[in-house]
């Protein structure tokens, strides 16, 4: 079986078939080229995972051929081969995307561990493009699970952001998916083949939030061993999602301001300008208004942010998404866990409709992936909810009802709980809860509590 597949670029037939003859004696997959053209009907015909150039061809450069290369399939990995001496031709082909060079003449060993090498930047960069591809399809815009009119707006919103470069302030309490709408608005924008990358600026030392966001020259700091890469450097490109920025400390927010009205920002320790082409996205659950008025939030700077603004609102505001999201939830952990589950029962879905999730979607999340865990059927039962849920679930429903109808919802959950306990066997239940099993059979009946409800 070939180890990979090799390109070899090279007009001189002699030279061209001397590299093949090597390449193949190792045991790889080798297609030859002279041309751009043939390049392009050899990227065509046959997987190539890495490509070997002659930076002087008949008529054109090497340096054509990794363009052309970089254009039609950017996961091939291209070796410059350049004459001894014009080590300049090879600084150029790497700043214009070669991994690495070797000169003629060849040296074979050193070659074929460049060969290698270059396989394994083509194997890792295969994995990332992979993993991208997986986080653009989870989240896309068709992804996004709601049925509320609330949303809806979320939704319209999201498009309109992805369709512009502008910068998105996004509110709303923690778990309402503040997170999700980022990415989402991220991987269905012009945006999405470069980097998104989040920052939680709470979870940062103050000390460290400059650096961490703009970098910092060796020296800088104590500790400071080496230059540092900024956020802002890294995601040239792409996205920065600034989490909670209501947290930035006020000496950073003038910097952040820098960036936002200038495109500009100093590495902490220079003073050399960089420019950054990265799109900005913030997200808060605190009221910058309010933040604004105690003076710990520069007006300008919400300004600048508040260009796009999206809301994302709490669930026990939108109770008709909780069906959609549980079935997506359902979806997500049923294949985890290798269950048949397909819903929830009807008397689940009253429990969890009533419940004022105060941790939003989240916490959503959390009960159906716990409710799939301990379900055991093909219906997600309200013996598999959490006790609390259904406590505070029936405490809302029966708030200002009458005496008797709290009586009851009270009798319908000890009834539930000891046949859940007791696995459905009513001699048993009606022992737990010291009544006779005729008692518990006419309350079952009267009630219209089903077994395994």
């Amino acid at each position: 079986m070939a180890k990979g597949a090799i390109l070899i670029v090279e007009d001189d037939a002699v030279q061209r078939r001397l590299v093949r003859q090597t390449l193949e004696g190792e045991g790889y997959q080798v297609a030859e080229a002279a041309t751009v053209k043939e390049t392009l009907e050899a990227l065509a015909a046959a997987p190539v995972e890495v490509a070997v150039v002659d930076f002087k061809l008949d008529g054109e450069t090497g340096l054509d051929v990794i363009d052309a290369l970089r254009e039609r399939n950017p996961l091939v990995t291209p070796i410059m081969v350049t004459a001894f001496g014009n080590l300049e031709n090879a600084v150029e082909a790497m700043r214009r995307g070669a991994y690495d060079y070797v000169t003629k003449p060849i040296e074979f060993p050193r070659f074929l561990e460049v060969i290698e090498r270059a396989r394994e930047r083509w194997k890792l960069k295969t994995e990332i493009d992979l993993l991208h591809s997986s986080l653009e399809e989870t989240f896309s815009a068709k992804n996004f699970v709601y049925a509320s009119a609330r949303m809806q707006a979320v939704a319209r919103l999201i498009r309109k952001a992805a369709s512009s470069d502008a910068t998105v302030l996004l509110s709303g309490e923690t778990g309402t998916g503040k997170d999700l709408v980022a990415r989402t608005v991220h991987f269905s924008s012009k945006r999405k083949a470069g980097p998104f990358l989040a920052v939680n600026l709470p979870s940062l030392p103050e000390s460290l939030v400059e650096s961490e966001l703009f970098g910092a020259e060796k020296g800088a700091y104590t500790g400071a061993l080496e230059r540092k890469t900024g956020r802002f450097e890294a995601a040239a490109g792409g996205t920065l999602y600034l989490d909670e920025i209501g947290d930035l400390p006020t000496h950073i927010q003038v910097k952040l301001l820098r960036v936002l009205q200038d495109g500009e920002f100093y590495r902490l320790g220079s003073s050399r300008p960089l420019r950054a082409d990265v799109r900005i996205i913030a997200a808060t659950h605190r009221d910058l208004p309010v933040l604004l008025k105690e003076e710990k939030f520069r007006s300008d700077l919400y300004y600048r942010l508040n260009v796009i603004r999206i809301e994302t609102p709490p669930l026990r505001e939108r109770r008709e998404d909780i069906p959609p999201l549980v079935d997506h939830f359902i979806r997500k952990y049923r294949e985890r866990e290798g269950k048949p589950i397909e819903g929830v029962s009807r008397e689940a879905m009253e429990v969890l409709m009533a419940y004022a999730f105060p941790g939003n979607v989240r916490e959503l999340e959390n009960v159906i992936e716990r409710a799939v865990v301990f379900a055991e059927g093909d219906l997600i039962g309200t013996a598999d909810l959490p006790v609390f849920l259904e406590d505070k679930s029936e405490a809302a429903a029966v708030e200002g009802s009458s005496l008797p109808d709290q009586v009851r919802s009270l009798e319908i959950r000890e009834i539930k709980r000891a046949l859940a306990a007791n696995g459905g066997v009513q001699s048993r239940a009606a022992r737990s809860l010291g009544v006779s099993e005729r008692i518990l059979g006419y309350k079952i009946k009267t009630y219209g509590i089903k077994p395994g409800s």
